[in-house]
């Protein structure tokens, strides 16, 4: 998932309060409103403090909750070949980029853009996680010889920088033939 952050000091984290929290997140970031931790908090039935406590920010909350979103909904496929796979993997990803989900990804990219802190943030809550969920796939065709395991974050670049494209300037659509097509150019039929 994320990266370990480091122990905080107090009680340590209820699993099942974790759980409401990220489902709260995603509630209210499918709801298309206010994301505060407040309304996460409320909506969680946990206290602000809690929140706080276990999290530095409202962002790193929702980067959170869209890498666990990303765990979730989009499967590490093993259909035998890269190109099945790739193409499974983007399908759900572009199943999964629902407008409240697009909508918070390119608040997220603004935000990167303009801030080298919150850029930091956002690589290691949220982009790393994503980028070591696919790259599993990449070593999993290196070990039958369809990709040079060192090209794997060339190609990791070239299939986000291809979505990221997508969803900032909205070039093309993202959703099932940008998959194949994606799909079909890193790993071409025999």
């Amino acid at each position: 998932m994320n990266e370990p952050q480091p122990r905080r000091p107090g009680r340590p984290r209820s699993e099942s309060s974790r759980q409401a929290v990220m489902a709260a997140t995603h509630e209210l970031m499918g709801e298309g409103g206010a994301v505060s931790m407040e309304a996460i908090a409320k909506r969680a039935g946990v206290s602000k403090e809690t929140l706080y406590r276990w999290w530095p920010s409202k962002t790193s909350v929702v980067l959170d909750a869209l890498a666990e979103r990303g765990q979730s909904t989009i499967p590490l496929p093993d259909t035998g070949t890269l190109r099945g796979d790739l193409a499974a993997f983007l399908r759900s990803t572009a199943d999964s980029a629902d407008p409240a989900t697009r909508h918070l990804l390119r608040a997220i990219a603004a935000a990167a853009a303009n801030d080298l802190d919150a850029a930091a943030e956002i690589r290691t809550r949220f982009i790393s996680a994503r980028r070591a969920a696919l790259n599993r796939v990449l070593a999993r065709a290196a070990t039958r010889g369809e990709v040079i395991a060192s090209n794997a974050d060339t190609l990791l670049d070239l299939i986000y920088g291809s979505l990221w494209y997508r969803l900032i300037f909205d070039v093309g659509p993202l959703d099932h033939t940008w998959a194949d097509d994606i799909a079909a150019a890193i790993a071409p039929a025999p």
